[in-house]
């Protein structure tokens, strides 16, 4: 069974983009023409300040205005600008551990590769002292 994966998020910026990738999803799989056709979106929170006791406004949203209606207003332009030009585009949000700028994100993944190399020897010497260790 596979597990949910969630990766971490470099920039507020990145925050905002996996956001928005996650309202189009409708309009991407032809469910819908518009992400505000999808009832169980959180486009509505966002782009119209519908309520939604699920939802806790992320620092990256609260960031695109100084007033309610500016952020709606912020978040609905960022994804109509969306809608024109790249909603098309399927990213692999699901599938990674680190979102954001490249340089950042291979770091990560060598920190990553490091942890996970030290994991499997640490494993692996107490698996031999375990099973393989001759007895005395």
């Amino acid at each position: 069974m596979d597990r949910f994966k969630s990766p971490e998020i470099h920039t507020e910026f990145d925050h905002l983009q996996v956001m928005h990738y996650i309202d189009l999803n409708p309009k991407r799989a032809h469910m819908v023409k518009h992400p505000r056709q999808y009832r169980w979106s959180s486009f509505h929170y966002y782009a119209y300040g519908h309520d939604d006791p699920l939802i806790t406004p992320s620092p990256s949203f609260m960031n695109l205005g100084d007033s309610a209606s500016l952020r709606r207003r912020n978040y609905r332009k960022m994804v109509e600008q969306i809608l024109k030009n790249d909603w098309k585009e399927k990213r692999p949000y699901s599938s990674v551990a680190f979102i954001g700028n490249p340089d950042w994100v291979e770091g990560r993944m060598n920190q990553l590769k490091l942890y996970r190399s030290l994991q499997r020897q640490s494993w692996l010497a107490r698996f031999q002292a375990k099973f393989l260790a001759k007895p005395t």
